[in-house]
């Protein structure tokens, strides 16, 4: 049953493919069911970048045989034909590679031969030589026989050898029709192609048709900048037909496509196709309007279609009578090298008339004009002797193959006969088909139901974690603040080396505790999703060796050489999340001292340009690498490195500590970096993980106007402490003593509030310096406090820094959103928490000095 309904699929996309060459239909009737067909497939998210290209291609290089060579055909004809020429050049040279690396002949010829095929279509169909022709078409194979057939059939075409383009495409299209699947990208490359010819012929249906055919055979699975092409040659045919209407649809599709791609030549292309309909319509001043914003292109042409664009415009300004402007656009054709472009004396015999006209010199226009008239009849008239042989024998091909469909089409007529005879029997599998497929409806809408059931319930079981999360996050952060806080308060205190010892014990688990929280948090946020990439401008040199020299007292304790080494030339500023490279990096280097205990380890960072390509856009390639010559490990130990909650085995964890999570986040937060991490790896050798991403250069608008810190020495003083009245929110006791603790050496009067009601009541009794906000309170909370406060005029510049457990950066925005200057996670850092007071109150002095002057 499942065939017999699979063959009336196949017989009703047969009727619908044949409904095109219907011939009683109209031009403009099939034009336009032709634009509803292909914008009913238009992507709603399309690739930028050409990222689709690069992504087959990549897939293509890890292929062998046909599937690589076919693949990579794919990839140059489309950065070919679309002339791109810095991706180009960037395949071109690694195909060459792969043939020259497995003994590929074939996938070397073709390198050569798209590469011949990109200079031939840029500099004037001039580049293939007759030895190149028979290299390719006879001493190639026949793989590249047939990809050199569809550059061959567009030479002969453009050099008006119609007759031989038409005899090769029919031949090629038998050929490629029998190939199958694998060369059916070629054979819809074969019909583009082979329009063109028949358009010069001047059988403009049948290039619609071929086009059309082309368009249908590759909608699914084209680049998207062929599906681009297509719309852009069936516009420009269309208006050569005189169906303007038409040719503006297909034209607005063009442009919505290529600016949504972003890529500058495709915009050349879709401006030079809206002047042409501009110039079918007569319209001079839509001309220049669609031209204008390739004026600084036009000003140096280096390609042969912005000559052409060139051309446009200087008709255009002479038929407006803006005779300057079309002189000067004039001087620049004749100024055009001729390995760029022909020369047209014909085209510049007509703008130097419509100029003179503009002049006022109306005689010597008409005598141009006449002359240009005379011209072009002659012309015209040579042309019509000289080819009438070639499109008749062309013509017949294109009859001929008309004739084979024909057959097709009467065996398809045949069948359908024969099928309704049956149709009894047809019927009734129709009932038991249509039986089925209610019954199946049914059994469809009740898994429906059921899987939405089982939908809610897996999002309310999200959204329980999440909030389970943050309570945690806050339950488990307040105790330890107290417990840190208060070990941080008496290791800056008088002590014994023995309490030394102890409270240093303290610290050190409360920070195994903490880092064990930060990692289930950021695995959470991961895999939901809500964890963001964003860079900053900064020195990642610095950043690197700043992270290294914090771990030199760990690596000396343990009698490990730890170095840090630049291996290439410095990149200075770059755009990247520093927050998140030195936790990727920490987790590497934390985890090579603990698992090397003797013998030593190094992190090296170098940073070099990517292929010098408009493409590229001056992106840098950054690669970390820490090598150490610790216990090493197996292959197996390596292939489940990454997984999450994944150790060596379970000696590990008992030796070590841990709980494989590091490496997981570690490799998920380089994969949202745009890069990717390795591991290479020998027991009882040592271990190298390395780290490659891309980044992009820092632009001079962005780097920053550093703060000046310098109220801030090395000993830890902070000056603009000293003395002030400080409000200290929060309801937990414990953290308000944490808070007096730290802040006892700089002689502050603190004023306590257990919640933001309080906290109110304090401000209005007596003026404060700076105020430090619980953010999770009874009565009210520190948030609504602080909009509160921020509302009354008395207190729009009172520093106000947010105290929370929640350090989600949905919770960080929101309290910055309420009015805060800074945020302080729990549990609290002494050093943190000075210098965040520091700088507050050092920005409200400079803001009240700012003021004081303004006032004088």
């Amino acid at each position: 049953m499942r065939r017999l309904f699979t063959f009336f699929v196949l017989i009703g996309f047969l009727t619908a493919s044949a409904a095109w060459a219907q011939s009683g239909m109209p031009l403009g009737k099939r034009l336009e069911q032709l634009s509803q067909e292909i914008g009913a497939h238009e992507l709603r998210n399309p690739p930028r970048d050409n990222v689709d290209i690069e992504r087959a291609g990549k897939r293509a290089l890890r292929e062998r045989g046909q599937s690589r060579l076919y693949g990579l055909w794919r990839v140059l004809y489309a950065y070919k034909s679309n002339q791109i020429p810095g991706r180009f050049e960037a395949w071109a040279t690694q195909a060459r590679e792969a043939a020259r690396r497995d003994h590929d002949p074939a996938l070397a010829a073709l390198a050569d031969l798209e590469a011949t095929a990109y200079r031939h279509e840029t500099h004037g169909y001039r580049a293939f030589t007759d030895a190149d022709w028979r290299r390719f078409m006879e001493q190639s194979g026949p793989d590249i026989r047939r990809m050199a057939g569809i550059e061959r059939v567009r030479h002969l075409g453009q050099v008006g050898r119609w007759a031989q383009a038409a005899r090769l495409a029919a031949d090629l299209t038998t050929d490629l029709e029998k190939r199958g699947r694998i060369a059916q990208p070629l054979l819809a490359e074969l019909h583009q192609v082979h329009s063109y010819t028949l358009s010069d012929i001047g059988d403009k249906e049948g290039a619609l048709d071929h086009m059309a055919q082309a368009a249908r055979l590759d909608e699914r699975d084209a680049f998207y900048v062929r599906k681009i092409e297509r719309i852009y040659d069936i516009a420009y045919t269309a208006a050569e037909l005189g169906e303007l209407d038409a040719a503006e649809r297909f034209a607005a599709l063009h442009h919505h496509m290529t600016t949504t791609d972003g890529d500058k030549d495709l915009r050349t292309w879709d401006r030079f196709l809206c002047a042409r309909i501009a110039a079918r319509r007569e319209t001079p001043a839509r001309v220049l309007a669609c031209l204008e914003p390739a004026a600084a292109d036009l000003a140096h042409p280096v390609g042969r279609l912005q000559v052409l664009m060139l051309a446009q415009r200087a008709l255009a300004h002479a038929q407006l009578g803006q005779a300057a402007a079309a002189r000067a656009d004039l001087e620049r054709l004749k100024a055009v090298p001729e390995a760029l472009a022909p020369r047209d004396p014909h085209a510049e015999a007509l703008i130097d008339a419509y100029i003179d006209q503009a002049e006022g010199r109306g005689a010597e226009a008409f005598r141009k004009l006449d002359a240009w008239r005379k011209t072009d009849s002659v012309e015209a008239e040579r042309a019509h002797q000289r080819s009438v042989a070639e499109m008749s024998s062309a013509l017949d091909s294109e009859l001929r193959a008309k004739r084979d469909e024909s057959r097709r089409l009467t065996e398809e007529v045949r069948l359908s006969r024969s099928l309704a005879r049956a149709s009894v029997v047809i019927a009734v599998l129709l009932g038991i088909l249509v039986a089925g497929g209610v019954a199946w409806a049914v059994h469809q809408r009740r898994a429906s139901r059921r899987l939405k059931k089982a939908q809610q319930r897996a999002e309310a079981a999200s959204q329980a974690k999440s909030s389970f999360l943050a309570v945690m996050s806050h339950e488990l952060r307040t105790p330890l603040n107290g417990m840190l806080g208060l070990a941080q308060a008496l290791r800056a205190g008088p002590v014994t080396p023995e309490q030394r010892e102890q409270v240093d014990l303290i610290m050190d688990s409360g920070d195994t505790l903490l880092v064990l929280l930060n990692d289930i948090l950021d695995l959470s946020k991961i895999e939901a999703g809500k964890l963001e990439i964003a860079p900053t401008v900064g020195d990642i040199v610095q950043t690197c060796a700043r992270l290294v020299g914090g771990y030199q007292p760990t690596a000396r304790e343990k009698g490990v050489d730890l170095a840090f080494k630049l291996e290439s030339s410095p990149p200075g500023l770059l755009m990247f999340d520093g927050v998140r490279v030195r936790q990727c990096l920490t987790n590497l280097v934390s985890n090579a001292l603990k698992f090397t205990t003797h013998g030593k380890v190094q992190v090296s960072l170098a940073c070099y340009p990517m292929d010098a390509s408009p493409q590229d856009g001056g992106k840098m390639r950054v690669r970390l690498r820490v090598s150490d010559t610790g216990i090493g490990m197996n292959d197996a130990t390596v292939a489940k490195l990454f997984s999450p909650f994944t150790q060596a085995d379970a000696s590990t964890t008992r030796n070590f500590g841990g709980t494989g999570l590091g490496l997981n986040i570690t490799r998920r937060l380089v994969e949202m970096m745009r890069g990717e991490i390795s591991v290479e790896s020998e027991e009882g050798r040592g271990s190298i993980f390395t780290i490659e991403m891309m980044v992009d250069p820092a632009e001079p608008s962005d780097i920053p106007v550093w703060e000046d810190d310098a109220n801030e020495d090395e000993g830890g003083g902070f000056v603009a402490l000293q003395g002030r009245r400080v409000l200290v929110v929060d309801d937990h006791p414990v953290n308000r003593r944490v808070i007096r603790l730290f802040l006892e050496p700089f002689a502050c009067e603190l004023v306590e509030a257990e919640n933001g009601q309080q906290a109110l009541d304090a401000l209005a009794a007596q003026p404060m310096d700076i105020v430090l906000m619980d953010v999770n309170m009874p009565v009210m909370d520190g948030l609504e406090a602080t909009r509160r406060l921020r509302r009354d005029p008395r207190f729009a510049r009172l520093p106000v820094i947010a105290l929370t457990a929640d350090v989600m950066s949905a919770q960080i925005k929101t309290c910055l959103e309420a009015g805060c200057d800074a945020h302080v996670a729990k549990p609290i850092d002494l050093r943190n928490l000075l210098s965040a007071m520091d700088r507050c109150l050092a920005r409200g002095a400079a803001r009240e000095l700012a003021a004081g002057f303004g006032a004088l």
